[in-house]
């Protein structure tokens, strides 16, 4: 927000003229960047007061200091003050959380390969129990251990680090059952198409550490350039951690986190068809 009369007189006052700067904190990059953009624009359009006001900061500071042209006032959207720390905790906890989440849910669909060596997969399907109900009984069970993991890992952040967890409540909740839903088709599929425990920890870690790089739970996804975010609403991860962000940085509704779970929901609905289409061949065997 630039007040008027900044361009006919601003530059050449003998103080910095002041702009305010509406800043979302959930992008930390982004201040920092408009800042140093406002200061290149205005010693760019005037060079003789830039080195001024450095000759006189290096003459009263006794050190080479770069001077500041226009100054800043930023205005937190979101309120700012002692919550960014709690913020942070919670971006963080939603980061590892889901990815720890995934690895879980991986090693839990894997019980599918142990009974199926065991003998027991095929006791169970000559029953009436019908590997469609088998495979959703299953995935119940993975999602309540999923929800489960994701209240302990936040529960934590409320005990150790103040994190505000009951304001945004039903949020978290939304989110947290979306998420180890979508999370428990994930182990299914993976499970479903293996041959073996071994053959599903290999290809499981490598699949959900792609996903976790990519879709912002090993490195902030506002720190990506425009076409990797892009490419990280392709995962699981990207999803969930922007859903979380609504949540605990934006403090939005639960209504306006519908794209978010609609995403969830959708994904975690397409795991278990392609997990129930890969579970035929023990139907046949």
């Amino acid at each position: 927000m630039i007040p008027a009369g900044f361009g006919a007189a601003a530059l050449a006052a003998a103080s910095p003229p002041r702009v305010r700067l509406l800043v979302d904190p959930s992008n930390p990059v982004a201040a920092p960047l408009v800042r140093g953009l406002l200061q290149k624009a205005a010693a760019s359009a005037q060079p003789k007061a830039f080195a001024r006001r450095g000759l006189a900061l290096f003459e009263k500071y006794a050190g080479a200091m770069a001077p500041e042209l226009v100054a800043v006032e930023e205005h937190d959207l979101l309120g700012g003050g002692a919550d960014d720390q709690r913020s942070m905790v919670a971006f963080f906890a939603a980061g590892l959380g889901v990815m720890f989440l995934l690895f879980s849910a991986s090693a839990a669909g894997g019980a599918l390969l142990e009974e199926v060596e065991a003998g027991t997969l095929d006791r169970l399907l000559s029953s009436r129990l019908g590997m469609g109900r088998l495979l959703v009984g299953k995935w119940m069970f993975i999602t309540f251990m999923g929800v489960l993991q994701l209240v302990v890992m936040f529960t934590w952040g409320r005990i150790a680090f103040g994190l505000d967890l009951f304001s945004h409540l039903p949020g978290f909740l939304a989110m947290t059952l979306a998420t180890a839903g979508a999370a428990a088709g994930f182990g299914l599929v993976l499970a479903t198409a293996c041959r073996s425990r071994g053959q599903l920890s290999g290809i499981g870690t490598i699949v959900i550490l792609m996903m976790s790089s990519l879709g912002g739970s090993m490195f902030p996804r506002f720190l990506m350039s425009e076409k990797v975010q892009k490419l990280g609403l392709l995962t699981f991860n990207g999803w969930a951690l922007d859903g979380y962000i609504k949540v605990f940085w934006r403090n939005a509704p639960l209504v306006e986190l519908w794209p978010q779970l609609l995403a969830l929901v959708l994904i975690g609905a397409g795991f278990m068809a392609v997990a129930r289409r890969l579970a035929r061949r023990w139907e046949t065997a």
